[in-house]
């Protein structure tokens, strides 16, 4: 049952990302913008943020709703992008605060209007002795060309082949409910023995951005609970990770509008 449930709402979650990001790239690139921004450039656009993609609200407060708007009137005003992605965000709280987020590692970021932001770790690598070695990445970003590091293709000056293009693609961590991950040594080993410990102690992650740090961790469980947003289970008599995939669905449009 749990299993059914919980992959259930995996399948849900993935139709949900997809359908956003296909909209997501589609609306940008038919907003009107200069033809030599970057992909950066146009996410920081207050055109964009107003009608395709706004991070600041990857993490809103549901006590602080502006207008006397209710939560659904509220939504309706919000950009299609981040309309399209609330299906797949989670209630939380932290610091007393009533949150409506995007799943992932809760951050402290006093740029935002409500101090927090979201970021998806990506485990790298898992030792034999289960630390676990991480790297961040955005919810929303720019598919870019190794070929050409820094160059985006969403610049129709690049020098990238295929520039002009909106690539995009949206990281969506999906963490079980009810399911725990386990080590294995291949498909053919039992591994019931071997579930994920969750040991924040246990965990190397890459430099966070500038002004963007770590929460202090509570130790409340939850899919999503702890520092780094990896999740934290009771069972088997200790605390152990979730089951866990990181999807990331992509979307490749043409700019059609350049200002």
């Amino acid at each position: 049952m749990a299993a059914i449930l919980d992959f259930g709402r995996l399948f849900f979650t993935a139709q949900v990302v997809q359908g956003a990001v296909s909209t997501g790239a589609r609306e940008l690139a038919r907003t009107p913008l200069p033809a030599g921004y970057t992909f950066d450039d146009a996410l920081a656009d207050p055109l964009v943020k107003a009608r395709v993609y706004n991070d600041d609200l990857l993490v809103v407060d549901l006590d602080a709703i502006p207008g006397g708007l209710d939560l659904a009137e509220w939504i309706g005003t919000w950009p299609v992008l981040n309309q399209m992605l609330r299906p797949a965000m989670i209630f939380d709280e932290a610091g007393g605060r009533r949150l409506l987020r995007y799943p992932g590692a809760l951050l402290e970021d006093p740029s935002r209007p409500t101090g927090l932001t979201v970021l998806i770790p990506v485990v790298d690598a898992r030792a034999a002795d289960g630390v676990e070695t991480l790297s961040w990445v955005a919810a929303v970003e720019e598919i870019t060309n190794p070929d050409f590091p820094g160059e985006s293709p969403f610049d129709v000056t690049s020098p990238v082949p295929q520039r002009g293009f909106v690539a995009l693609r949206i990281n969506y961590p999906w963490q079980a409910a009810a399911t725990t991950g386990f080590r294995g040594d291949g498909l053919d080993a039992p591994n019931i023995g071997n579930p994920i410990e969750a040991d924040p102690a246990g965990v190397s992650a890459a430099a966070l951005p500038a002004g963007v740090s770590l929460r202090p961790d509570d130790g409340t469980p939850g899919p999503y609970a702890g520092p780094y947003g990896l999740g934290r289970q009771l069972a088997f008599g200790r605390e152990v990770r979730p089951f866990r995939k990181l999807l990331s669905v992509q979307a490749l449009v043409r700019r059609e509008v350049f200002e």
